[in-house]
């Protein structure tokens, strides 16, 4: 089973939820001692708070005191240095264009040290992902990360850029990969981590995998990400576990009551753990406080009260929405109403729903169904006229009926000729072969026709 499309729709936005502005060119600190750090995305020009980071990042300590991973030697010529803080002063100036050149002199200069030209591979990285070029951004992240020149901290920072990107591009199963280097080389894992993580299981349909590793990344933060408890809730969906999905979208709603999205997921959650009653009576309560507002909520309240057997309930959400302007007349809205009102045995309702749908009609199955319903409702000249729009419109998924029917109003019109030649049409349909022939049989021996009792049409879908 697949998440609803409405759903699927804003999870599916994720990934770059979690790869937007975390992103950054790298600074390092001045030869004599100073160690590489990150600094802000380019976007952010204060130079004063750059330092003051930088400051506190040096008291901080490593970041990543478990890692295994040995610090190399930081060595870089004085006029290498010179050249990678000039690029990447005009990254961060969105200087690109200027910067690239000075990047590239360095990646090409044979002398220069692993540490200075992995550094420029992250610059020229940042220079490719500004520009739209994310295989090519996370083709030089990777080479910053094989040279394993550069610190720790910057070293697996850039190996984590590569994982977002790579869940950006939709590169799961390499992303997971590169993440799992990430936590063996670090000896950490940190909630972004492991969300990030969650969010890649979950594009590969390893649900359970997306829940378990999401439900640690929510357990490690005080204020976690509300996409972190979309890919939770849409994980718990499609194991088909209802009752826990139902259980995070209503915990959302605590925090924000007001949320229509949430109040859609939640109905939908209901209507598939088969509690229609459940959705009807959340949709309900949002009416009452005014929240039902949009086409889309009409609509969906109307469908849920379909679904608990309300037919007259939902013609009249439909008629309401029409009549306050927030459903726009349309073959949807009239086809949902012809449908409920015809499963509500309202039979004049529906043929009102289903003639303004006609019109809007691409195919013949509108017209089928409200020629069946005239035909029953003794009005049988108008009920061979949307028969014979059926007919020529096409498409229909009871053609045989059509023909069959439409020579029953046609004999009833006393039009025996007409009448023949569709029941003879007829009975070439397997479906209406064996009826179309005991009534041609009748018909030849002069036996009165009696009118078929009427059954209840299933609706168009």
């Amino acid at each position: 089973m697949r998440f609803p499309s409405f759903v699927r729709a804003a999870v599916c936005a994720l990934a770059l939820v979690f790869s937007a502005g975390i992103l950054s060119t790298a600074a390092f600190a001045q030869m004599g001692g100073g160690s590489y750090t990150a600094t802000p995305s380019n976007k952010d020009k204060d130079k004063d708070k750059d330092k003051k980071k930088d400051s506190s990042d040096k008291k901080a300590g490593p970041k990543y005191p478990n890692a295994t991973r040995k610090e190399p030697e930081l060595k870089m010529s004085s006029g290498d240095q010179k050249d990678l803080n000039k690029a990447a002063d005009l990254i961060n100036d969105n200087k690109n264009d200027e910067a690239e050149p000075i990047v590239q002199k360095v990646i090409s200069n044979d002398h220069a040290s692993p540490y200075a030209q992995a550094f420029a591979h992250t610059l020229q990285a940042q220079i490719y992902y500004e520009k739209d070029k994310s295989a090519e951004a996370v083709a030089e992240y990777k080479k910053a990360v094989d040279m394993n020149a550069l610190p720790n901290d910057a070293h697996f920072q850039t190996l984590y850029q590569v994982a977002q990107l790579q869940v950006q591009d939709e590169k799961y199963a390499d992303s997971l990969a590169t993440l799992d280097a990430w936590e063996k080389g670090t000896g950490a894992t940190t909630a972004d981590e492991l969300a990030l993580k969650a969010n890649a299981y979950y594009r590969t349909d390893k649900f359970q995998d997306a829940v378990d590793t999401m439900k640690k990344a929510v357990a490690m933060t005080d204020k976690p990400n509300d996409s972190w408890t979309q890919i939770l809730m849409a994980s718990y969906f499609e194991l088909n576990q209802y009752d826990q999905a139902a259980a995070v979208v209503q915990q959302q709603m605590q925090k924000d009551p007001s949320n229509k999205k949430l109040l859609n997921q939640l109905a939908t959650i209901y209507i598939q753990a088969n509690k229609p009653q459940q959705a009807l009576d959340l949709m309900a309560k949002a009416k009452s406080q005014g929240q039902i507002t949009t086409s889309d909520d009409y609509m969906q309240l109307a469908k849920l009260q379909a679904a608990a057997d309300k037919y007259k309930d939902a013609s009249a959400t439909l008629e309401e929405g029409v009549t306050k302007g927030a459903l726009k007349p349309s073959f949807d809205v009239y086809k949902l109403q012809g449908d409920v009102c015809t499963q509500g045995e309202d039979d004049k309702c529906a043929i009102e729903a289903y003639t303004k749908a006609s019109p809007q009609a691409k195919d013949g199955n509108i017209d089928y169904q409200l020629g069946y319903l005239l035909f029953y409702s003794d009005r049988s000249k108008d009920a061979s006229e949307a028969l014979t729009r059926a007919i020529q419109k096409g498409g229909l998924r009871q053609e045989g009926e059509a023909y069959l029917l439409r020579g029953d109003a046609e004999n009833d019109l006393n039009q025996g000729s007409a009448a023949t030649a569709d029941w003879t049409k007829a009975s070439s349909y397997p479906s209406t072969k064996t009826m179309a022939e005991q009534r041609l049989k009748a018909a030849k021996g002069g036996v009165k026709i009696k009118r078929a009792e009427k059954a209840k049409p299933k609706p168009h879908s």
